[in-house]
């Protein structure tokens, strides 16, 4: 009988630890694609009524944004740093990233945290990151603040608007971006990178599995 109970009970061991990462993935994969649908739908219905896109992504218009993104009214950080995102690694804080710059979210209705910003581009010299006005970037915590792995590519996800046809389309499905080394590339090979894991949303749109074959334990 003993020998039974300590069969089952590294049995458990082994196989519960899989069991919960499954349960995980299963999880964020499903809050994924609803953020996904809810960044969809919010921006083609600005787009139906002629909304100035570029205009309320960089100004976090809040009056016009709760037209369309129910409000959650939950508590916000009141900037990336204050949020404590780390890159997909987890080795380097994303607050230090270069490549863009995103302003205080708005909270939505479940609790996920839609995020506006701003490309940033290395200048000629390679010495100085200016603002790219030509693409916005919208993040979105799809499983809210404080809440684990808040990881790029992994619990934050990126898009953009394309400003040839304003929509909405994931970091990681294009050739021309300006700061391709950071948006091309999942999760990218440098771990001291701020930005790797940004380009993991079009990955993580087209592969199904994308969320059980990553690593969400640290």
């Amino acid at each position: 009988m003993l020998v039974t109970l300590g069969v089952i009970g590294i049995v458990a061991a082994l196989t519960l630890p899989n069991m919960i990462n499954k349960h995980q993935a299963q999880v964020l994969r499903t809050q994924f694609l609803q953020a996904n649908t809810i960044l969809q739908d919010g921006i083609t219905r600005m787009r139906y009524d002629e909304v100035d896109l570029n205009e309320v992504v960089n100004n976090r218009n809040s009056e016009i944004i709760k037209n369309y993104f129910e409000s959650g009214n939950c508590t916000l950080p009141k900037d990336e740093t204050e949020a404590d995102y780390y890159n997909y690694f987890g080795t380097h804080k994303a607050a230090g990233a270069s490549a863009h710059d995103l302003i205080q979210p708005y909270c939505l209705k479940n609790g996920m945290l839609l995020w506006f910003g701003k490309l940033k581009i290395i200048d000629s010299s390679g010495d100085f990151w200016n603002d790219d006005n030509t693409y916005s970037l919208l993040a979105i915590d799809i499983n809210g603040w404080k809440n684990k792995p808040d990881r790029y590519g992994k619990d934050v996800f990126f898009w953009y608007l394309d400003p040839k046809d304003n929509a909405v389309k994931a970091v990681g499905d294009f050739n021309d971006f300006p700061a391709s080394q950071y948006y091309t590339t999942c999760p990218g090979d440098g771990e001291n990178w701020s930005e790797a894991g940004i380009g993991c949303t079009a990955k993580a749109l087209s592969d199904p599995d994308y969320f059980k074959n990553i690593n969400l334990s640290h």
